[in-house]
């Protein structure tokens, strides 16, 4: 299984995240950022109020987001004997990435699908062993290898 490289694209997708997420923050800090002494209407500062609040929930989203890019990074240099946060679980029809949710790819002719750990799903897989069968939908997969 070749870890590292499904992880590099994760990475890439998360990157995408964070870049739009930070896009999206500027626009709100420009949008907020109304200049006091000029003649405005007064639903104007209440735009200026919304678009200051927005920010600061994205500003949140985007810190958490910047978490989960430093994760990923940092699980390049990795292995997991277990399944658990940062786990790649190889099975007979594809991969699960346990961490991070980002939208399913394909590599080497397998899709993957990537979940967070606070996902029902991790429930199914955790504590699961190489030839163990999980239940995921109605999906039937057996675990071939995990790291």
């Amino acid at each position: 299984m070749k870890r590292a490289d499904i992880i590099a694209v994760i990475i890439e997708e998360q990157k995408a995240v964070v870049d739009s997420l930070k896009q999206t923050v500027n626009r709100y800090k420009i949008a907020s950022d109304l200049d006091e002494e000029s003649t405005h209407d007064p639903e104007d500062f209440s735009h200026q109020a919304q678009a200051k609040d927005m920010q600061l929930r994205y500003e949140k989203t985007l810190k958490e987001a910047e978490l989960s890019l430093a994760f990923l990074e940092n699980e390049l240099k990795e292995k997991h004997d277990k399944i658990e946060r940062g786990t790649i679980v190889e099975t007979d029809k594809n991969y699960l990435f346990v961490g991070i949710s980002v939208p399913s790819f394909q590599f080497e002719n397998k899709e993957v699908i990537a979940f967070s750990d606070h996902a029902p799903v991790f429930q199914n897989i955790k504590g699961k062993s190489k030839g163990d069968t999980v239940e995921i939908g109605t999906n039937s997969l057996e675990i071939l290898n995990f790291s």
